[in-house]
């Protein structure tokens, strides 16, 4: 079993101060460094807009300012990561947000708006694959993820829009067959279902990618579906996501930092350079955060 090495902590540690965002910066000061979970709000509000939700590029690969279900789903997950309550006036809103957001005809939310296509993005996420009839599924990205988000804060949101998202969910997760992505899949496994549960561990074995060879391109990785031991793909998944780490460690560039395995194919060049930047830190922060997770950094 390998682990990264204290001095490629430091490196990797002094790469997230020197490159990332403020939000990844406050964000593992808040993890790994004791910071103030204030720091990690201050840095998040330069992404929510006055509506409730998010935009701005707060997730790098849609540079949309005004807000987005992904956007949201991301300043959610940051929320979520540091704890955050009632007491926390951006959780208030983004959840409002979101309930506003609800479109009863899907039922469920449409990743990123029309207006996306007027600003540099993924060619993944254009409004091409996520309108009505598009070729993404909303009802695993943002759809999951959104719904476990409602029910870990089902105090602050409407009991029957939580319970309706819920029944559809568990009705969709049946008709899941052939070749479905690491997010989507990662997404589904935090819906706190055991139906669902029971259904994506199928799907998790009939889909994740065993190669390590293919690890360096977009698939579904083992730790990408699993990336903390409390996860609940962990058990099922558990021998790869140890090669997985083995392999993570290996991946550290020289500069301390870890690289996305995707692009954006060479469209919005100077956007995607600005993304692929924003990115590094992130990902870095995760990798990191996994690592420790499963006790593979030295000395933490």
């Amino acid at each position: 079993m390998k682990k990264l090495a204290a001095p490629a902590y430091r490196l990797a540690r002094d790469f997230i101060h020197g490159h990332a965002r403020p939000l990844e910066r406050a964000l593992f000061a808040f993890e790994f460094e004791g910071g103030a979970r204030g720091a990690v709000l201050d840095a998040l509000a330069a992404f929510q807009n006055p509506d409730g939700g998010f935009g701005h590029a707060l997730e790098p690969d849609v540079r949309l300012p005004a807000s987005s279900s992904i956007a949201t789903l991301t300043g959610l997950d940051v929320l979520r990561e540091i704890g955050a309550d009632a007491t926390v006036p951006a959780l208030r809103s983004a959840l409002e947000w979101v309930v506003a957001a609800f479109d009863p005809a899907l039922p469920g939310w449409r990743a990123v708006p029309a207006a996306v296509d007027l600003h540099p993005h993924a060619p993944w996420w254009s409004h091409e694959h996520h309108r009505p009839g598009g070729v993404s599924d909303p009802f695993l990205v943002p759809g999951a993820r959104l719904l476990s988000h409602l029910q870990h804060w089902r105090a602050l949101v409407p009991a029957k829009l939580v319970t309706d998202c819920g029944v559809a969910f568990r009705r969709h997760v049946g008709t899941l067959a052939g070749e479905l992505g690491g997010d989507g899949l990662y997404c589904a496994s935090t819906v706190d279902d055991a139906v669902v549960q029971a259904v994506v561990r199928k799907l998790a074995l009939a889909n994740v990618s065993r190669d390590p060879a293919t690890w360096t391109t977009y698939v579904a990785k083992p730790l990408k579906l699993a990336p903390t031991p409390e996860s609940s793909l962990a058990e099922t998944l558990r021998e790869l996501v140890d090669r997985n780490l083995d392999w993570e460690i290996e991946q550290q560039s020289s500069d301390g930092g870890w690289e996305p395995n995707w692009s954006w194919f060479g469209t919005y060049p100077e956007a995607w350079e600005v993304a692929r930047r924003e990115w590094r830190g992130e990902l870095t922060r995760k990798t990191l955060q996994s690592l420790r997770a499963y006790g593979r950094i030295e000395g933490l």
